[in-house]
């Protein structure tokens, strides 16, 4: 009888131990998470951060003024991108999750020059597929257009967890319009004054 209630007394004095170890484990998971959400993240994520410098650098490939345009966003592995202008981030997890590219060279919108300016700026979309957990995405304003480069169309799709997105006062045309059907989280989508053709809605077109 005395060795059974030893074996007894050691078992449940195990499974004490184990309880509490599970206990401890819980309670140093709450602290870490609750660290990060009181500290947040100190950095962005080095993907997305050369995804956004590779934007910079298409700018200044068609002879635009970057550091004036974009004076923070600076190639230096120290930079953290999440503390550019037009760049929002998640403060806990330092993902971008807003990136504001309205207007990018800074024209006066309310001068009818803008309006009547021809001239397309071509623009690969694929260099936005790093950001995946982007929610908010507005290029209005740009004259952007991707009809040279349709596979950089298509990578728009990519971003899935995409809720806004904002392309007014552009150029693109019904070879974009494929890459939305895949943006699962899209809610609002402007596409106002840009080159679409056909009644609405337009075929390649989806519900939202």
């Amino acid at each position: 009888m005395n060795i059974n209630k030893g074996k007894e007394w050691w078992m449940g004095a195990s499974h004490f131990q184990m309880e509490l170890a599970n206990i401890a484990k819980c309670l140093l998971l709450g602290v870490v998470i609750l660290w990060i959400q009181i500290h947040g993240n100190k950095g962005c994520f080095e993907e997305e951060r050369l995804a956004l410098l590779d934007f910079k650098a298409f700018v200044g490939s068609n002879g635009f003024d970057t550091d004036h345009l974009l004076p923070s966003w600076i190639d230096d592995t120290t930079s953290n991108c999440c503390e550019w202008e037009r760049v929002i981030c998640n403060s806990t997890t330092g993902h971008v999750t807003e990136l504001l590219l309205n207007n990018t060279r800074q024209y006066n919108i309310e001068s009818s020059s803008f309006y009547n300016d021809e001239n397309s700026w071509c623009v690969n979309l694929s260099m936005f597929q790093q950001l995946k957990e982007l929610k908010t995405f507005n290029l209005s304003y740009n004259h952007f257009d991707c009809s040279i480069d349709n596979q950089g169309c298509e990578r728009l799709s990519k971003l899935k967890k995409l809720e806004v997105l904002d392309l007014a006062w552009n150029k693109f045309n019904n070879i974009i319009l494929p890459s939305f059907g895949a943006l699962i989280s899209l809610k609002t989508l402007i596409l106002s004054c840009n080159r679409m053709e056909g009644s609405f809605p337009i075929q390649g077109m989806f519900d939202l």
